[in-house]
């Protein structure tokens, strides 16, 4: 209880503030982005030394499990599903990039983590993760159970981070993600490959930890959302948005189970009965491992600067159709089912688009592409070239066709009605 009337307060007293980015906005009215209060970092503080003691806590065993639910139930918590949180709410002037984008933050960046290794017949059905990133799970001193993404050259470590501290600040939901060293004294030195090898983790390893927003809501185990499904979202506008988002980053990996329908456990209430139910469902990009790259052999690439600097924003700039590899785990392929072109904008998404991505400026981008641990990555790039890398695109963005983008230029849609995809020209039909 004291939790809830502490956030309770703090939403209260919580201004719409927002760090503008350096570039010119012109076409956004004050509706569309508050003005910004000058963004203050804070030094980091030292690392608080932890005593681990394995004997204390378990994993709650009272908390209230959603189970899988029938389709028909599922698409009624798609329909009324929150994608975006009010602008209102945010407050990007306060927060302290250099710490983590989080009203929380568990873990500070870089700092040293010590945890339990738990096997993988116990950590998952069928004793193997889903997906080819390297992962496993890790058990704290409080006997929380987490997901630990791993390996020095895994450009998900790097990625996950950067997109998820984005998407958190602009006002997106994500799942938590902490850059940190971990230190696992009975891990094997590859659990993802083999467990062969217990105790030969070695120490100090540069990971991500993955603290989950809530509980998936499923018909079936990793059933997710695609985006050939938000067409039964009643916002719109924020659907394309978000399916914009993934445009932007150039996530080619958008498979049903990356995306996630969801609730946070303080919406999670169960009947008389004990069946559970989510007082505010909401929708997010879950797994956006495979972003700010380019094209690859079999996905886009990871945490790649020069080709994500290649990758276009749009296919077809007048008719405001955005630009995605296509590959065979995407979601984002052809038209939905209403008749409506899956890479196609409407003016408001583009203009809450702009307006979102606009509330970061260069120096908080820079801080978050550090935390991330960008510029470690080859080829090698500093965390101010990927800030105005990141501007760049937005300013493209903006103006669709360049400098030759006429002064009101609009996308021809406000929003993007069904049956507006334009049939593919067959060349033959010229004989």
């Amino acid at each position: 209880m004291k939790k809830i009337i502490i956030l309770a307060i703090i939403a209260g007293i919580a201004r719409p503030d927002a760090a503008g980015a350096q570039f010119d906005l012109q076409g956004l009215s004050l509706s569309d982005l508050e003005q910004a209060a000058p963004y203050q970092a804070q030094a980091p503080e030292p690392f608080p030394v932890r005593v681990v003691d394995w004997s204390k806590g378990q994993d709650d065993q009272e908390k209230v499990k959603f189970g899988f639910i029938s389709k028909a139930e599922r698409q009624g918590y798609i329909t009324k599903a929150s994608l975006w949180r009010p602008l209102e709410s945010l407050n990007l002037a306060t927060i302290d990039f250099k710490a983590g984008p989080y009203e929380s933050n568990k873990y500070r960046p870089e700092e040293p983590v010590t945890c339990k290794y738990v096997p993988m017949d116990e950590a998952y059905d069928g004793g193997k993760p889903n997906g080819m990133t390297r992962k496993f799970k890790c058990q704290d001193e409080k006997g929380k159970k987490f997901k630990v993404k791993y390996g020095a050259d895994n450009g998900e470590v790097i990625t996950e981070v950067a997109v998820s501290w984005i998407l958190t600040s602009i006002g997106a939901y994500a799942d938590k993600m902490y850059p940190v060293r971990l230190t696992c004294p009975d891990c094997p030195s590859d659990p993802f490959k083999s467990e062969k090898d217990p105790g030969s983790w070695p120490a100090d390893s540069m990971v991500a930890i993955e603290d989950k927003l809530g509980e998936r809501i499923e018909f079936a185990a990793n059933s997710g959302i695609g985006f050939d499904e938000f067409h039964f979202v009643e916002d719109r506008v924020g659907a394309e948005a978000l399916s914009g988002m993934t445009h932007f980053f150039s996530n080619s990996d958008n498979k049903a189970p990356n995306q996630a329908l969801a609730c946070h456990k303080k919406d999670i209430v169960a009947d008389a009965a004990g069946k559970a139910s989510c007082l505010k469902p909401v929708i997010y990009l879950q797994d956006m491992g495979i972003s700010f790259g380019g094209r690859g052999i079999y996905h886009n690439s990871r945490m790649n600067f020069r080709k994500w600097a290649k990758e276009k924003i749009w296919d077809d700039p007048a008719r405001c159709v955005l630009h995605l590899n296509k590959t065979h785990t995407s979601s984002l392929t052809g038209t939905d089912s209403t008749g409506r072109d899956l890479h196609q904008i409407g003016e408001k998404a583009r203009r809450m688009m702009i307006a979102r991505l606009s509330l970061l400026s260069r120096e908080q981008l820079a801080d978050i592409f550090i935390a991330a641990r960008a510029p470690q990555r080859e080829p090698q790039h500093t965390a101010e070239e990927w800030a105005d890398l990141f501007i760049s695109k937005v300013e493209k963005l903006r103006k669709p066709m360049g400098d030759k983008t006429k002064p009101g230029f609009a996308c021809p849609y406000e929003v993007v009605p069904p049956n507006s995809a334009q049939p593919v020209q067959d060349p033959f039909n010229n004989y």
